[in-house]
């Protein structure tokens, strides 16, 4: 495999004679090509240099993933002491590029790898780089846009040289043509390719769509890039990308940095972080990020004259890596804008001196994350520990939530595969709250972390006792039905479980076949089917001995169903409200108005719900939110003839995929549905999208002559809440077909009680149908 790649690599290299770019710039060639020496130099060396004594192996390559169009490998190189194993270390990711152009970030990278590997020639930098591989260990991905990377470069193609030294993107053929379409004449105006930093699935939906046109910026308010920051047609959508996130996520990094370029000098030689979003609300672990970004960047020297690097929280909300590393894995990822607008520099000795300005504030993180404080700093405040089983000992994976540092848009920050947990802080005094499923919960407070050493807080959690509950099933019908069983404590998670309609099915979610593990405490169950009444049943967990419950499940009878075709049954209150492609929408444009002096948006029905007498009912609602967190809410509420409204539930989260939301109401006649937006006037998201809203009521069982009778609506086959000829025309395909009916279907289509389905049946509900005509 080596052979082969050395033979690519010099084909190319005659090549790449006819770029315009300094050769002191690696291709991708040339990084695989020095990335598989190096492989082959250290990758089985137990002893690379007398400088490490005792380090065992220190360099590791991995193939992460590979590129969107060309398919082209991605690579990952680890440094540490003993990099052949998996060790308990805190985890650092240094990303070189990304954007194809901003190659600056390609050198850092390689000349970090150079460094730990050559420590000899380094001396300035010789005891940090023991301490860093001694306690860290260090993943560097020199590129992980290499067909982007390639382009910048050059190429040959039918005997033409090909080459657009602006481009940014990856490959992606936008438009479908089957042709690469890319401008070289300058910025922009490349029609294929995504924009891989804008590529992540939070706040994804902000970036540029396809087509967009982009200005410049106050500092360069020429500045022109058609189509450069386009974000794909879906979060995740890039195969770079994807190798990124399950990297990310497969590892649990501490920290990182990814090395980026300004061609418009607009954020030129910058530090940039999460972050601090409209209305000032900062990122929930800002104090620890801030100061952190503030002193790489106090480490890196400008350019041209005196002074250093700026730092700041980026404001903006489209998709970035940094955000989405910090809100979806804890990592707190560092974007450096690494030089000027004159993002590659022809001068080798201007492309040496940037990296040198750089390797202090690398080298600072890297401290950071090790615990170490050589020279000047950085301060330690960090605190780690083992979460462990209190009886066995043994390692487990559990939520560590520092309180003071907490927000809902985080994801949970869990231990890793040793039960590890790390995380910095800043000078004050914290609590921790640790939980694992099966184990009680525990509060540690009066955490304060040091400047000067690492504080330890090992913490052994305490299994809950598991007790046995079986579930009597009681189902309307003999035939074989699934039920989806959602089971709610402090999470929530689905436990699918099939029964036969009315015998005595057991199931033991303890050591039954469905192999449900409970532990005591208090839940609720959620039993949904198709045609059955979505029942809640409250459980309490917390005896010894065995707990037997029986649970009755019923049809249900829909009596109002709105699927959206127009607003005619509907008054907006205020806001944009509309129905669109069968979807009723918060907003005409993307984002619902946050801003308006009287709330962002209502709407009420103004067609009462019909119903006789007043009923507990269910309230189902096929949807999709999108709410700024714990700030903005959906409200949605039922309001009576008297005007009191009765909140039946609220959103305050995100889930833009479509879901069924049920909700359990107690109606009063002549109701009518109300939507409300409240929002504290800052952020503005996707809002709410409804494609149905059904209510159903429980058709409960009657008692004749001691014997129990199901009750079903005859001749409403496709449950739509009226009998007509497309019921007449499901029974008959079902006839024809010989198909499986379920419990309910073969409940409603004995349109004449002989409990067989055949062509009488279709005589009958026809004679009912033409009759009620």
């Amino acid at each position: 495999m080596k052979k082969l790649f050395c033979f690519t690599f010099f084909s190319v290299s005659t090549i790449l004679s006819q770029s315009p770019l300094s050769e002191r710039y690696h291709t991708y060639s040339d990084i695989v090509y020095q990335l598989f020496e190096w492989d082959q130099e250290f990758s089985n060396n137990t002893s690379p240099s007398p400088y490490y004594p005792n380090s065992g192996i220190i360099f590791h390559m991995e193939e992460i993933g590979r590129s969107n169009v060309d398919d082209l490998p991605i690579y990952a190189v680890k440094l540490s002491y003993n990099a052949d194993q998996n060790l308990d270390k805190p985890r650092v990711l240094i990303l070189g590029q990304c954007h194809a152009e901003e190659i600056l970030g390609v050198e850092i990278s390689m000349e970090l790898i150079e460094r730990f590997l050559n420590p000899n020639q380094y001396p300035s930098y010789y005891q940090n780089m023991i301490g860093i591989l001694n306690f860290v260990e260090l993943w560097i991905v020199p590129t992980h846009n290499p067909e982007g990377l390639t382009v910048v470069h050059g190429w040959e193609q039918d005997g033409i040289w090909l080459q657009d030294v602006s481009f940014r993107k990856n490959k992606t053929d936008v438009n479908g043509n089957g042709i690469f379409d890319f401008d070289p004449s300058g910025y922009g105006n490349d029609i294929d390719g995504v924009d891989l930093n804008r590529n992540y699935d939070f706040n994804w939906i902000f970036g540029d769509p396809l087509g967009a046109l982009d200005g410049g910026c106050a500092a360069n308010p020429s500045y022109i890039s058609h189509y450069d920051y386009y974000r794909g047609e879906a979060p995740f959508s890039e195969t770079e990308v994807q190798a990124i996130r399950d990297f990310a996520i497969d590892k649990n990094f501490l920290l990182s940095i990814a090395y980026h370029s300004s061609r418009s000098g607009c954020v030129a030689e910058r530090v940039i972080y999460p972050w601090v979003w409209a209305g000032g609300k900062p990122a929930p672990d800002y104090q620890v990020i801030s100061t952190l970004g503030q002193e790489i960047a106090e480490l890196t020297p400008v350019e041209v004259g005196d002074g250093n690097y700026h730092h700041a929280a980026s404001g903006s909300v489209k998709g970035n890596a940094h955000d989405w590393f910090y809100s979806k894995t804890g990592c707190i990822q560092y974007l450096i804008e690494v030089g000027t607008e004159n993002m590659q520099p022809n001068d080798n000795g201007l492309i040496e001196d940037t990296i040198e300005r750089n390797m202090a504030g690398a080298f600072h993180l890297l401290r950071r994350a090790a615990g170490i404080n050589l020279g000047q700093g950085p301060d330690k405040f960090q605190v780690t520990g083992v979460v462990r089983d209190a009886i066995t000992l043994e390692p487990i994976i559990a939520e560590v939530e520092i309180l003071e540092m907490s927000g809902p848009m985080l994801s949970p920050r869990m231990t890793n595969e040793f039960g590890r947990y790390r995380r910095l802080l800043y000078p004050g005094t914290f609590t921790l709250k640790v939980s694992a499923k099966g184990y009680q919960t525990q509060l540690i407070s009066d955490i304060t972390p040091s400047s000067s050493n690492i504080t330890e807080e090992d913490i052994n959690l305490i299994p809950l006792n598991y007790h046995s509950l079986n579930l009597n099933i009681d189902f309307p019908s003999d035939k074989i039905q699934d039920i989806k069983m959602t089971r709610i404590d402090n999470s929530s998670e689905s436990d699918k479980l099939s029964a036969y309609g009315g015998s005595s099915e057991i199931f033991d979610v303890v050591v039954g076949e469905n192999n449900f593990y409970w532990p005591e405490g208090e839940y609720i169950l959620r039993f949904e089917s198709d045609d059955i009444y979505p029942r809640s049943e409250y459980v309490s967990i917390n005896s010894d001995g065995q707990i037997d419950r029986s649970i009755q499940l019923n049809w249900y009878d829909l009596f109002y169903s709105e699927p959206f075709n127009s607003l005619d049954d509907w008054t907006i209150d205020r806001g944009d409200w509309e129905v669109r492609d069968g979807l009723l929408y918060s907003q005409e444009s993307l984002t619902y108005d946050g801003f308006h002096p009287l709330g962002p948006a209502k709407i009420n029905s103004n067609l009462p719900i019909v119903i006789d007498g007043e009923s507990e009912v269910v309230v189902k609602m096929l949807m999709k939110n999108e709410f700024e967190w714990d700030k903005d809410t959906l409200i949605v509420s039922l309001v009576e003839e008297d005007m009191s409204e009765q909140r039946i539930n609220y959103f305050s989260n995100q889930e833009w995929d479509f879901h069924d939301e049920i909700m359990d109401a107690y109606i009063k006649p002549n109701s009518h549905f109300s939507f409300e937006i409240i929002s504290d006037m800052t952020l503005e998201y996707r809002g709410l999208a409804v494609e149905q809203l059904d209510i159903y009521k429980e058709m409960q069982r009657l008692t004749i002559d001691g014997q129990e009778v199901v009750q079903c609506p005859v001749g409403d086959f496709n449950h739509d809440g009226y009998i007509n000829i497309l019921d007449a025309v499901n029974i008959v395909n079902a006839i024809i077909d010989d198909s499986y009916l379920t419990g309910f279907q073969d409940c409603v289509s004995d349109t004449n009680s002989d409990s067989l389905i055949d062509i009488l049946d279709i005589i009958t509900l026809l004679t009912n149908i033409v009759g009620n005509e």
